[in-house]
């Protein structure tokens, strides 16, 4: 039986979901572990959006990072290439918040398959499977509370780029000023780092359980 795919961590910034785990390919009707099993197959296909931008992110990151040292080598005296090149970080932040849009949608659409869940705890009659389920409830809610948080935080940390971009070009913009966005810019990174170290925490954890708990669902056959 397959246990619904493993959950991805996040690549880079953010972290990827796998949870492809067989077991033995066997029949057992209308059972609780096969109702999960198809449960979780329909979350882990929901997050497909997720997992297929995280390569794209990491380059887009890695190569957006790339030109930010350059312009740092420029001067002001070299306008004309320190614009250039400031516009097209600037659309290569754009680009990747498009794909941030896109993983998120995807996160939210998997996050809304939970009520599959939900019902299905409700139907189950055994003490024990119920409790096995919430368990796998609550680790996927924690999942996706922190990617909310995540997002939130990688949204931020956007937002201070981009102000940072700009001040690169502005004429009157002082050195101080643009060191303390720098070290904005330093100190939302961190944040967001912590971020994705939690959301990969909890993907694990994740994954742990959904392993305990289909072992206990089919020691109790």
């Amino acid at each position: 039986m397959d246990m619904g795919g493993c959950f991805m961590k996040k690549m880079g910034y953010f972290v990827i979901l796998s949870f492809v785990i067989l077991l033995s390919a066997c029949s057992f009707g209308e059972s609780t572990d096969e109702k999960l099993s198809n449960i979780l197959t329909e979350i882990y296909d929901s997050e497909s959006d997720y997992r297929d931008v995280q390569s794209e992110l990491v380059e887009m990151e890695k190569k957006e990072q790339s030109n930010f040292q350059s312009m740092m080598e420029l001067t002001k005296d070299q306008k004309e290439e320190l614009t250039k090149q400031v516009d097209a970080t600037a659309k290569l932040l754009e680009e990747r918040l498009g794909l941030v849009e896109k993983e998120a949608a995807s996160i939210k659409l998997a996050s809304e398959k939970l009520k599959n869940l939900e019902t299905l705890i409700s139907e189950t009659e055994d003490e024990k499977d119920r409790t096995n389920l919430q368990k796998i409830e609550e680790a996927l809610k924690n999942r996706y509370a922190a990617y909310d948080n995540l997002t939130e935080q990688y949204n931020a940390l956007a937002n201070l780029q981009e102000e940072l971009y700009n001040l690169l070009i502005t004429d009157d913009a002082q050195v101080s000023t643009i060191q303390e966005k720098v070290k904005d810019v330093n100190e939302q990174n961190k944040v967001v780092q912590k971020a994705v170290e939690q959301f990969n925490v909890l993907t694990e954890q994740l994954n742990q359980v959904k392993e305990e708990v289909f072992t206990l669902l089919q020691k109790e056959k």
